[in-house]
């Protein structure tokens, strides 16, 4: 069973679109109907009799979460991976209550180096103060207690 991510789901209008191409979006994601698409053009449209596959490093990130993609499409398989990203991106900025002030520091680092957050965007990017552009990912920090 996999485990439930927080992402945007299809609506009934996306749900319409996938049934008019035979695609049944029922619960995917938007990333994912997307891919499919995708993936139906590459076959109807353009011809294509092979569409890749996920890496073995996306199958195994996958799997952490529950989420069998071996046997997806590279791009779907990409879309899964996407809304995991996005999902541990949320989970950070809600638990590490990332926000404008916050301290953090990487998690992946152990320098003692910590840094001010100059503002979060919804998908999950944080900026730095005094970073001319610096920026990383909400899931790979961690807020600094006081």
């Amino acid at each position: 069973m996999s485990r439930p991510l927080r992402v945007d789901l299809v609506n009934s209008y996306q749900i319409a679109v996938g049934e008019k191409l035979g695609l049944n979006f029922d619960g995917k994601s938007v990333r994912v109907a997307s891919a499919m698409i995708g993936d139906y053009l590459m076959i109807n449209f353009w011809g294509a009799v092979e569409l890749g596959h996920p890496s073995e490093r996306q199958c195994a990130l996958a799997e952490e979460f529950g989420f069998e993609i071996s046997t997806m499409s590279r791009a779907i398989g990409s879309a899964v991976i996407d809304d995991i990203m996005d999902h541990l991106n949320k989970e950070a900025i809600e638990t590490q209550q990332l926000e404008p002030g916050a301290v953090v520091r990487f998690r992946s680092r152990d320098d003692g180096r910590t840094r001010v957050v100059s503002s979060v965007t919804p998908d999950g990017t944080v900026y730095f103060k005094g970073g001319n552009g610096q920026k990383a990912w909400a899931r790979s920090l961690e807020r600094v207690k006081p």
